[in-house]
């Protein structure tokens, strides 16, 4: 696993140690930011599930102004600690909290996205539950944007004013690009 592109090009990441975690493969992590292009970099990003922070990590590779990391797994926490440590980078927030607390503490704060990205485990529906807070909380920007990857063909429903724009599927993988 490596930063494909971008300021920490080639950088090695590690990966939380145990099977709770499957690292977005380098593959499809050059296909979802070639999807992204042209990238606006005046912004922020928000890596929800973060795990290793592979996919932030990218983000702040590519130039995102700053960058929203939430992981609230130990292991995966640990991983996500050291790889932010080695990049030496400084414009980014972690938290280790509940996806729906940080979202709640995010609202409460007033800050909006550009660019969220939405990994969670598949065993769960975490995807459709934090799109559903997501918007509620008016968390995206006007032209934000919400990837997600899964292993199922996850809808969004039109109440959500997200439209598809762009959708790829990688072997079990499903990454799918909304927009307001």
């Amino acid at each position: 696993m490596r930063v494909v592109a971008g300021k920490y090009k080639g950088f090695n990441l590690i990966a939380p140690k145990g099977k709770n975690t499957r690292p977005t493969d380098n593959k499809i992590k050059e296909a979802i930011f070639d999807m992204l292009y042209p990238m606006k970099t005046n912004g922020n990003a928000l890596d929800l599930f973060a795990g290793s922070g592979q996919m932030g990590i990218e983000f702040l590779s590519r130039g995102v102004e700053k960058v929203y990391f939430n992981e609230p797994d130990r292991s995966s926490f640990s991983a996500l600690k050291q790889n932010l440590e080695k990049t030496k980078a400084d414009n980014y927030d972690l938290s280790k909290l509940d996806y729906k607390l940080v979202l709640e503490n995010y609202k409460n704060k007033g800050i909006k996205f550009d660019y969220i990205f939405l990994d969670p485990p598949y065993y769960e529906d975490f995807v459709e539950k934090a799109i559903d807070l997501i918007i509620n909380y008016e968390l995206l920007s006007e032209d934000g944007i919400v990837i997600t990857e899964s292993d199922k063909d996850i809808e969004i429903s039109d109440t959500y004013d997200l439209y598809l724009i762009k959708e790829k599927t990688y072997g079990r993988k499903i990454v799918k690009i909304y927009t307001k």
